[in-house]
């Protein structure tokens, strides 16, 4: 089943809404079944407030999806960096407790001015060691959906994110669409250019290959990949969605897709449900 929905706030919902607990019913509004809550800057939130929204979310019936710190970084050579990343996650899963969601997504790393094989061979061992640190926790009903990134200074390509996945079953890749496109340069055009990132899952994941997180966007690059986020409005640098509508349609993809417009979240969501509710 897929599902469409929205990261944070968009201006439509900023200039009618003073308040974040509005969100359940204004997505309700416009037809929307998923939101994705970010802890940006870090895990601030307290118990309380995390379980209010989770009864509103959940009275609408609205799946919420978590994103970890951006200061997260499994890439590391610091050990005291890699620590602060494990409770990165760690603090971010606790407070999904009271949330009641059951996706944390996480930016895995940057390359520090690494070579890039060096990089990604920390990083994968760093997040196989969260792994064993999380045995110790109540956290089986959990997934980490580490996320394909857009800027060639990051860890995050689609083959490094299915190899990490590939360790364990708790892992479920998010796939930025917007990202993959933006750091191949606009490499994301036609159906097959899609399906060539399915086939890439299947090769790592098996018959998990179609059980993901997808954030998509239209976004500015440059030669060093990602610059900004735009809206749907832009035909210049893309990706488009409705060659992705028909792939997701053909691979039977179970997904919540999020909008990460930059302040159009909740129109282009809408926009994307309306494509794919209309292929035949």
């Amino acid at each position: 089943m897929i599902k469409f929905g929205s990261s944070g706030f968009c201006y439509g919902f900023m200039k009618k809404h003073k308040s974040s607990s509005e969100m359940p019913t204004w997505l309700k509004r416009h037809k929307l079944s998923c939101h994705e809550m970010s802890f940006t800057n870090g895990v601030r939130i307290t118990n309380e407030t995390c379980e209010k929204f989770g009864k509103l979310f959940k009275k609408a019936n609205i799946e919420l999806s978590v994103h970890a710190p951006y200061f997260i970084n499994f890439a590391s050579p610091n050990p005291i960096a890699i620590e602060k990343s494990n409770m990165y996650i760690i603090a971010s899963l606790q407070k999904m407790k009271y949330l009641g969601a059951k996706k944390l997504v996480f930016h895995v790393g940057t390359l520090l001015g690494k070579p890039r094989d060096e990089a990604f061979s920390r990083t994968y061992e760093n997040i196989k060691n969260l792994l064993s640190i999380l045995d110790e926790y109540d956290f089986d009903e959990y997934y980490l959906c580490p996320e394909t990134m857009g800027k060639h200074g990051q860890i995050g390509t689609i083959e490094e994110i299915a190899k990490i996945c590939a360790l364990d079953e708790r892992l479920m890749p998010t796939i930025d669409f917007g990202h993959i496109n933006a750091f191949g340069g606009g490499c994301l055009k036609s159906e097959e250019d899609y399906e060539n990132v399915f086939e890439t899952l299947k090769k790592y994941l098996g018959d998990r290959f179609n059980k993901i997180h997808i954030h998509f966007s239209k976004i500015q690059y440059g030669a060093k990949g990602e610059i900004r986020h735009l809206t749907f409005k832009d035909n210049i640098y893309g990706p488009e969605f409705e060659p992705l509508a028909k792939v997701l349609k053909k691979y039977n993809v179970e997904a919540c897709v999020i909008s990460e417009s930059s302040g159009t979240q909740t129109k282009d969501a809408v926009a994307m449900q309306k494509i794919y509710n209309n292929l035949n």
